[in-house]
């Protein structure tokens, strides 16, 4: 007698190709987040190596142990010197989040809360520093004043999504020695607060290097 040769029926092929379907219709989703938000924070990672080394550059050209004793100190006309001078910009928003005389920085599409379905354009805010995109492609908002001597909004990823606050967008401070941080995250006991009235102010910049630069929210 012939051996038979062994095979699937049609009909365990099909559950098996379901199965498949339903296991990946489960991870899929949060493989492309997970990847996502990893891109996002290394977006921010390369940020921060940046504009530290910068500050602490600058620093020593002139002279200064604080950010007190240098020229940009609670002055924007010096902070616009400083940011051509240390940095490869590509587009110059002046005053504006979003445009300027053709040029982009910010998205002009709502930015959202991660807990909230409400949005904030920030086409009619007032950046009251200095706007504009590196060539990295962030887009950032920097500010001097007398109680802060650097403050900065990032969007990683300028005009592209998701324009979130905390995934994409975060809130920078930079203390009298040079070193940025998250006042807020440090305010509100080292915790994150992703409310729709919180704007950009979340936290999430120092929840993401107190976890290691992982995004584990």
């Amino acid at each position: 007698m012939k051996n038979k040769k062994k095979a699937f029926t049609l009909a365990e092929v099909l559950v098996t190709m379901g199965i498949i379907g339903v296991v990946a219709a489960m991870t899929v989703p949060n493989l492309v987040k997970n990847y996502q938000n990893q891109a996002l924070v290394t977006a921010l990672h390369k940020f921060y190596t940046e504009f530290s080394q910068a500050i602490q550059l600058y620093m020593s050209d002139q002279k200064v142990e604080t950010l007190t004793e240098t020229d940009l100190y609670n002055n924007n006309a010096n902070l616009q010197a400083f940011i051509n001078n240390y940095f490869k910009i590509v587009s110059r928003c002046g005053n504006s989040y979003t445009s300027n005389g053709g040029a982009k920085c910010f998205s002009s599409d709502q930015y959202y809360s991660i807990n909230s379905d409400n949005g904030r354009s920030l086409s009619s805010l007032t950046c009251n520093g200095l706007a504009f995109t590196l060539a990295s492609g962030a887009a950032v908002c920097a500010e001097t004043s007398a109680a802060v001597p650097l403050y900065f909004e990032v969007d990683v990823n300028g005009a592209q999504a998701p324009n979130t606050f905390g995934r994409d967008f975060f809130a920078i401070w930079v203390n009298n020695n040079g070193e940025l941080y998250d006042k807020n995250f440090q305010d509100n006991n080292n915790t994150t607060n992703f409310s729709k009235d919180v704007g950009s102010q979340t936290g999430a910049f120092g929840r993401i290097m107190n976890d290691g630069w992982k995004m584990n929210y």
